[in-house]
């Protein structure tokens, strides 16, 4: 069963993290962190219900074959009598369908809810301190929790119903198996010892038949989990287009951006017919009020976002960007946001997080001189070594955005963009 789960979680949970990396940004754009992650708890369901099912498939079910076989030879009437029940559970079963879809559903949207909400705020905790909305961010993760605690307890009395109808009509089986049998001994049609030995296999009978039955939570659970990560497997891979060019020394020379307009969904215009041309090894500076675009540009630039049709074309050496392979295109052109990620890890780690093969210590030295962060670099406790919280949380704005560069500076690409941000006037 172990090895059987292992198996199914490379399959499930390592495939939709593997569509996770290959989505487009428009995707992560749109959608909380916490609706993406609570995905692997309900990958996780799926799990569970399958490996359940083809352990039950492969035990239970023949178990009932074979004492099904076993009790019709030891008496007919009796059997039969038995086997009133399966229709009677199938009618249970189909009974809860929809109130265990409608409250799976609930339950798990109430969950990647609340699982957003509380990411947000630990990334946030800076500003909701600075602030002083600690005990504002409490109430809703509170009124949060306790709606997501409603749920889960609505989806448990539906099952716990459901199973007491169960016991319930086990018992009546049982109480009916018993006086048919009374009956039948008193009429002399079968021994007692008999009527004993068929209630004793009886209940080897029922039982594996109610852990197929009992399946069915499971199923519908793993259904619903289903239905959610078909929302994200349904969105496209970036990489799915097939782009003729891979070679980058192809698109080696000027980059033109002719008459490019972009809005993010159904908003306004970001950009408004942007004209830019950008000889090859030419430094330039693009200078703007915050919200002009700045960054929407060099988004554009490294194929973050596409160009919709009729809105104009970005050309790298004459070569529309919608021809250039997405790998080719980022390993070409770098792009360092206004306020870079710092990984968990160590500093030489994230240095080398996507740099050119056969890099070495003197390039890496070389990088961080040009970024002048070789000086912060040798007062941490331990060098290269130093370990890295999430966020860098020991390292200052500034010297997040140096190591950034330093890191851009090690990557393979002849194009680099840096943001930063302009002094408040």
């Amino acid at each position: 069963m172990a090895v059987l789960g292992q198996r199914l979680s490379i399959d499930v949970i390592l495939g939709y993290v593997r569509h996770l990396y290959e989505l487009p940004m428009s995707f992560f754009s749109t959608r909380r962190t916490g609706e993406i992650v609570s995905r692997f708890s309900d990958a996780n369901k799926i799990i569970d219900a399958l490996a359940n099912t083809i352990m039950t498939l492969f035990l239970d079910i023949w178990i009932v074959l074979i004492l099904g076989i076993v009790l019709g030879i030891q008496n007919t009437t009796l059997f039969l009598v038995s086997l009133i029940a399966v229709p009677c559970y199938l009618v249970i079963v189909f009974a809860f369908q929809r109130p265990f879809n409608r409250l799976n559903q609930e339950t798990m949207e109430s969950n990647a809810i609340l699982s957003s909400s509380i990411i947000e705020d630990l990334n946030g905790i800076e500003t909701i301190k600075s602030l002083t909305g600690e005990k504002v961010s409490y109430e809703r993760v509170d009124r949060e929790f306790v709606t997501y605690l409603k749920k889960s307890f609505n989806y448990t009395k539906a099952d716990q119903l459901q199973q007491a109808i169960k016991g319930l009509l086990q018992l009546v089986l049982n109480v009916v198996v018993l006086w048919i049998g009374a009956s039948l001994v008193m009429a002399n049609k079968m021994s007692l010892g008999q009527m004993l030995t068929f209630n004793a296999l009886l209940a080897y009978f029922t039982n594996p038949l109610e852990s197929i039955i009992n399946l069915q939570p499971k199923l519908q659970m793993a259904k619903v989990a289903n239905n959610r990560l078909n929302e994200v497997y349904l969105v496209e891979s970036e990489f799915k287009e097939q782009r003729s060019l891979n070679d980058r020394h192809l698109i080696d020379g000027a980059i033109n951006v002719t008459d490019v307009s972009f809005k993010y969904g159904f908003g306004q215009d970001v950009l408004k017919q942007i004209n830019l041309e950008i000889p090859e090894n030419a430094k330039y500076t693009i200078v703007g009020m915050s919200g002009s675009g700045k960054s929407t540009l060099a988004k554009l630039l490294v194929g973050f976002y596409p160009v919709d049709t009729g809105k104009g074309k970005i050309t790298f050496n004459g070569v529309p960007i919608s021809d250039v392979d997405l790998t080719t295109l980022r390993q070409y052109i770098e792009y360092v946001p206004q306020d870079p990620f710092i990984f968990s890890g160590s500093v030489i780690e994230n240095l080398t997080l996507g740099s050119r093969s056969n890099i070495t210590e003197a390039d890496i030295e070389a990088a961080c001189s040009v970024a002048e962060i070789a000086g912060d670099i040798s007062n941490l406790p331990q060098i290269w070594q130093t370990k890295l919280s999430e966020s860098g949380s020991i390292l200052s704005g500034g010297q997040k955005q140096r190591l950034a560069i330093a890191c851009a500076l090690l990557s393979p690409a002849k194009v680099l963009i840096f943001l930063m941000n302009r002094p408040a006037v």
